[in-house]
């Protein structure tokens, strides 16, 4: 029940961030000279006052002339990759607690003294513990880069021959992500090191 309310009081934060990301995109789309039809045309043949009452039901304040720049400036690039990786955030957060949700509604509907035996064999403690792993590495990360050089803060996010430079403003994102990965990895390691140990006093027990 608690992971339940956890996953359904992130449903408006989930919404929000769509919107906001949705709306960002348009007004960058809009900015590089499309037209509201040529945008409804794109979104499934929405007429240009469709696409209008899109926008503003998503927060969207902005307008624009007939004639507009062809070039994004550098300010809605940025804006455009700021909503997306808020929008990726929420998405894996939330996913991570309907995930949650999901194993705990399993979890009651298995047999308690079933899963315990299941438990007592180290093959399965360990796939549990690889499988979540697993996961975790290609579901749950978003911001801790995967290239291995030394991590620089600068300006932006860019790779360099000998190092990452991070941007100064996700520092703290960084720093946080980091913490669960190494918390998630040191649990595997205590279930590799509890295997290596038992495995070693069954083969002692053989003499």
């Amino acid at each position: 029940m608690t992971e339940s309310l956890s996953a359904l009081r992130m449903m408006p934060w989930a919404r929000e961030a769509v919107d906001q990301a949705e709306r960002v995109l348009i007004e960058s789309v809009m900015d590089s000279g499309w037209t509201w039809e040529q945008l409804g045309a794109f979104y499934g043949e929405r007429s240009k006052q469709a696409m209008q009452q899109h926008y503003k039901r998503r927060g969207g304040q902005r307008s624009w002339p007939a004639s507009r720049r062809q070039e994004p400036d550098p300010s809605d690039v940025e804006s455009v990759r700021r909503a997306i990786t808020g929008l990726l955030l929420n998405f894996r957060a939330t996913d991570e607690a309907l995930t949650r949700t999901m194993a705990d509604a399993s979890w009651n509907e298995r047999d308690p003294e079933k899963e315990a035996r299941r438990l007592l064999s180290w093959t399965e403690r360990l796939n549990d513990s690889m499988d979540g792993l697993n996961d975790f590495i290609n579901n749950r990360i978003s911001q801790v880069p995967r290239v291995d050089r030394p991590l620089v803060l600068g300006e932006r996010n860019e790779v360099h021959p000998d190092h990452l430079e991070i941007e100064r403003g996700i520092a703290d994102d960084v720093r946080a992500e980091l913490d669960r990965v190494l918390e998630r990895l040191q649990e595997h390691r205590d279930t590799v090191d509890g295997t290596i140990d038992e495995l070693r006093r069954r083969r002692a027990e053989l003499g």
